[in-house]
């Protein structure tokens, strides 16, 4: 019999593991406290800041911790299981580092790796609560008579950005800024670039300044300690401009599987927690099988089918982040394997797909069923055992599974390319009564 050996993701993830071990323990030991008054958590990302957690995936020789895609899923997993909240706002910063990574600019790349490395963490300012059509921004960025760039908009779920040193957001840049970009990079080499692409940005947008303002105001059931509310600026300066990501990239299946990541997190903390209850509960009902209910068949089959669903969850999310350690093997390979990079970019994005189809519903059904191993006395306020199933449900509000399994339904019949989700906003189509 063979007997499996630990690969080196295996070993980067124990190390990694093993360094945050006592923070992670911080984090938890405040978690219940912070979500029944709650509480956001400062404090809990200042201790992820000073120990350079934001920088977990930027590479060792650019001074990070060089974490791989599937190591940094297994420790985003940890954090949510923890603290649902926290690990949000890390996957904010997890997905800033990739935002960095593909900017063609090496000087651009080079810049804010320091920043990152220094410690500072960038939120997410992407959306908006309406917008003039699909996937589009009335949020402006202009340059003034001195070369400065500013910024004019409204943003909601702008998760993590109240703790950020920056928040990214996603802009239109006026024509006379687009067409000096275009000039720009062009002289930089990059022959690509149009006006059109020109006059997309992410902009790179201090959040603490004049004309900036912060309000958490995010009104949702769950998720609710992430400071995701609304952004305002006003003519407020912007430091840099990033390129959006290309939808057929890395970036797109990053914020989704991420996502995902979050999701399994919330099932092994609910999981955990209902067997310890399960474990030590005493009582029994008369209508059951007459012994402690954990010597109850019937619950121990309950507790056996929602660890096998946990067990499925994660193995999909790892999965996802193995084919992503693939494809950046690919990329550092060079131009030669740009065709490998593609289809395993391309089975990326199936596979984060499909997950993205039946974890939230496998999720959901272990926050719900884990009850079903309990007593009434289990929705007590002081356990805060909903708060699992209501973090769950609001991160699968995101990006509703239903689209995505009619795109995996396309592909499987017509051969059809799903689209990543790259925005929301309003329809063409006229109102009607």
């Amino acid at each position: 019999m063979s007997i499996r050996t630990a690969s080196p993701a295996d070993h980067d993830y124990r190390r990694l593991r093993e360094q945050y071990r006592d923070i992670f323990d911080d984090i938890a030991r405040g978690e219940l406290a912070r979500e029944s008054g709650r509480h956001l958590p400062f404090s809990p990302m200042e201790t992820l800041r000073t120990r350079g957690f934001g920088a977990l995936t930027v590479d060792s020789d650019d001074g990070g911790a060089g974490a791989g895609h599937e190591t940094a899923l297994r420790l985003l997993i940890d954090l949510a299981e923890l603290d649902a909240n926290t690990a949000h706002l890390a996957r904010s910063q997890l997905i800033f580092v990739e935002h960095v990574r593909m900017q063609a600019s090496a000087e651009l790349r080079r810049k804010w790796f320091r920043h990152i490395i220094d410690g500072e963490w960038c939120g997410s300012a992407l959306s908006e609560k309406t917008s003039a059509g699909l996937g589009d921004t009335s949020t402006k960025v202009w340059e003034d008579d001195a070369g400065s760039l500013l910024i004019t908009g409204e943003k909601y779920y702008t998760t993590g950005t109240i703790f950020s040193t920056w928040t990214l957001v996603n802009a239109i840049v006026d024509k006379p800024l687009a067409s000096r970009r275009v000039r720009r990079q062009r002289r930089r080499g990059d022959t690509g670039v149009t006006s059109a692409s020109a006059a997309r940005a992410l902009a790179l947008v201090r959040v603490r300044q004049p004309r900036v303002q912060v309000k958490d105001d995010w009104d949702g059931f769950g998720q609710r300690l992430t400071g995701t509310g609304t952004l305002e600026m006003k003519g407020a300066g912007v430091e840099d401009l990033l390129d959006p990501p290309p939808p057929n990239g890395l970036v797109p299946i990053h914020h989704e599987i991420t996502l995902l990541a979050l999701m399994a997190g919330i099932g092994r903390a609910a999981l955990k927690e209902g067997i310890e209850l399960t474990r030590n509960r005493s009582r029994v009902f008369n209508t059951g099988g007459g012994v402690r209910a954990r010597e109850d068949d019937q619950l121990l089959g309950i507790i056996g089918e929602l660890s096998a669903q946990q067990h499925t969850v994660e193995e999909l999310v790892r999965a996802v982040g193995r084919d992503l350690d693939l494809a950046a093997d690919a990329e550092a390979a060079g131009e030669e394997a740009a065709t490998q990079r593609a289809e395993l970019l391309r089975e990326a994005g199936l596979a984060a797909q499909r997950a993205h189809v039946v974890i939230p519903r496998l999720v959901l059904d272990i926050c719900t069923r884990i009850f079903d191993t309990l007593g009434a006395s289990a929705t007590s306020n002081e356990l805060q055992l909903d708060r699992h199933w209501r973090n769950a449900r609001t991160l699968a509000s995101h990006d509703p599974a239903a689209f995505m399994a009619r795109m995996i339904g396309d592909w499987e019949v017509n051969r059809v390319e799903p689209v990543p989700f790259l925005g929301v906003g309003e329809t063409d189509d006229e109102e009607t009564d």
